[in-house]
Formats: C-alpha cells, structure tokens, sequence
C-alpha cells in the first residue's frame, strides 16, 4: 500500500509491509522511498524522516547534479538573493559607529567602519547578520497578517539557522522560522508561515490540514513546488 507525504524540502511515499524495520531509499530519479512494517504510525515514521533528513538532502542534491563547490567569499558585485530578487553586494567604508545596510531593488549596501580591516569571514559574519534581522521582521509581520486569517495565536516565534527545515511549529504552540527563507520570493515565504501556523489547527499532515492550507492559499502547490525545486539552493547559499 502507498501512502505519499511531504515535509517542507521533499516529498516521500511509504510502502507498508511484511517487514520487522524501517528502509530508507533514494531512487535514481530523486524519489524518497520508505518501506515500513505494518502498524507504525505516519507521525513515527515523519520523526524518523526528520532525524534522516540531512542525509537525505545530501543525496538527493547529488542526483540532482548539485554537488558543493567553493566556500562562499563575498565580495563586491557578488550576487546575493533576497525576497527572490538578485541583488550586487555593494561593500561600502566610511566613518561609521556599526555595520548599517540598505537594501533597494538593485543592490545590497552594507557599510563598514573604514578603520577596520575586514576578512572575507567576519564580512560574511556582518551579510548573515542582516538577513537574520530582515527575516525576523518580514517574518514577524507576514505571521501576523496570516494568524488573523486563521485564527490562531503562536506563543513564540524564533528565527534559526537550520540546515534542513524551513519552519517547524511545536505542540507548546512555538513557531521556528529559518532565516535562509527570506531568499525566496514573498510567495513562497507566506506559504512556510501558512504552513506552520496551520499546524495550530492540526499538528499533523493530514488531509484537514491541507485542505486548511488550501483555504487560505488556493495555489500552495504552485509555491510548495517552487521550494522543492530550488529550495536545496538557498539552504546551501553561505556554505
């Protein structure tokens, strides 16, 4: 029997059977495949996938013709993603108390105190250091606009470094954001924030969960496949 479910970065389908344990397998098409003993319950078997999931994305991002390449240095001109749109780096010195920025439609200013010499590291430092600030922000109001369309209230809300989810809500009610999201269009950003604050209404992947989400974003799997698509990207954007 087949049963198809999906976490924020990639699909899976369990197949049920005469069996004493638990198999993970990645098709040479990028399928996540898990066979499964009867009688083990969807969320047990999402619990394993998550613990899994690091590796599984390494797999499928190398069938996918991915592999790793250089450490990221940034330096001017370098192209950086933000709300979707491809902007230059611009690294400007001047006589200033803290590393400010500005951000505009064609480029990404971050300022420097001109007294301070600057590795590749600590300039990198300063970038990720903005965007944890502008996720928190877009993040914190796009939940908001969203948590009154459905009705529901998060305790708190934390933004992360996560190297394999998107989001996650927990049963206290806590919603965990990843900064990387805010590399994607605004589209895709309100899908994980529609995402995890429907896990207030079900905290499962049901099909009432689903359907929750479809009420409130009708073309969900337009923008849940933009992610599955591109989503291994931004994930590996500062490696």
């Amino acid at each position: 029997m087949e049963d198809s479910h999906e976490l924020n970065t990639f699909s899976y389908k369990i197949f049920r059977k005469k069996r004493k344990t638990i198999g993970i397998k990645i098709t040479n098409k990028g399928e996540v495949i898990v066979t499964s003993p009867f009688g083990i319950s969807n969320e047990t078997i999402e619990n394993i996938i998550k613990k899994k999931s690091s590796w599984i994305l390494s797999k499928l991002n190398i069938i996918k013709g991915e592999k790793l390449g250089e450490k990221t240095s940034l330096k001017n001109g370098y192209k950086l993603l933000y709300l979707g749109i491809q902007l230059k780096l611009e690294l400007i010195y001047k006589k200033t108390d803290n590393c400010n920025f500005i951000i505009d439609n064609e480029s990404f200013k971050v300022y420097f105190n001109s007294n301070i010499e600057l590795d590749g590291d600590t300039i990198k430092k300063h970038v990720i250091d903005i965007y944890k600030k502008q996720a928190k922000k877009v993040l914190m109001e796009r939940t908001e606009i969203y948590s009154k369309l459905i009705n529901v209230n998060p305790l708190k809300i934390t933004i992360k470094s996560q190297k394999t989810l998107w989001g996650s809500c927990s049963s206290k009610r806590n919603i965990n954001y990843n900064y990387k999201i805010i590399m994607a269009p605004i589209e895709v950003v309100d899908y994980i924030v529609v995402h995890e604050l429907c896990h207030l209404v079900h905290m499962n992947h049901s099909k009432q969960y689903w359907n929750t989400v479809q009420n409130i974003l009708p073309d969900y799997k337009i923008r849940r496949q933009w992610l599955k698509d591109n989503g291994f990207k931004l994930m590996r954007f500062f490696e």
